[in-house]
């Protein structure tokens, strides 16, 4: 995958993660499905800035 690609996946995946239908799912434990959502999601943004800060210094 592309950087750019990246960045748009992991845009896409926050934008369904706290959407209304995923929210209704995890009715009863909102905000353990809210810490655990976002908890990854930091992680996945941090993984792809760390990728791109590797491909920026061999190239």
């Amino acid at each position: 995958m592309k950087n750019t690609e990246i960045w748009l996946f992991i845009f896409a995946l926050g934008l369904l993660g706290l959407n209304w239908p995923l929210l209704e799912i995890f009715h009863t434990d909102a905000p353990a499905y809210l810490f655990v959502f976002w908890l990854l999601f930091i992680l996945l943004i941090a993984c792809g800035a760390f990728k791109a800060e590797e491909k920026r210094q061999k190239s």
